[in-house]
């Protein structure tokens, strides 16, 4: 078996490390001999010849997506409101004769009135999570 650059690039983390059994250590060591280039450049920046795999074609496409519907909040507590809002709005128009109570009324936007909260507080939170950008600062 022919040892090549490559495969002395993949045993430098476990050699700096001190994680390489000593054989691997003496196959390293003696490579690095043959190869002065080499072990200067490691020596100089050892990570430099390590590269990272390369990330999933469409990361940028789902980071993107994720971040848009995070954006958008929670589309179940906007029905929510909805829904509720339009109840209360229909109790109001059919309670208008002055001897029924507000009581179904006030219950409806009350429910309304807490899911139209929530709505946008979980909206605001995440947008500033989703929003914040290293490096700046807020006022």
């Amino acid at each position: 078996m022919t040892v090549t650059r490559p495969v002395i690039v993949d045993l430098w983390p476990l050699y700096v490390s001190g994680e390489a059994s000593a054989e691997t250590r003496a196959l390293v060591d003696e490579f690095l001999q043959n190869d002065p280039e080499l072990a200067r450049r490691l020596r100089r920046d050892p990570l430099g010849a390590v590269e990272a795999p390369p990330p999933p074609p469409d990361t940028e496409t789902r980071a993107f997506a994720r971040a848009r519907q995070q954006l958008r909040g929670y589309p179940l507590m906007l029905q929510m409101a909805l829904i509720f809002s339009g109840l209360a709005f229909g109790r109001i128009v059919s309670d208008t004769s002055w001897d029924v109570s507000p009581r179904n009324f006030i219950v409806m936007a009350s429910i309304a009135a807490f899911f139209w909260i929530a709505f946008v507080v979980s909206l605001w939170r995440m947008r500033a999570r989703i929003m914040v950008v290293p490096g700046v600062k807020r006022r």
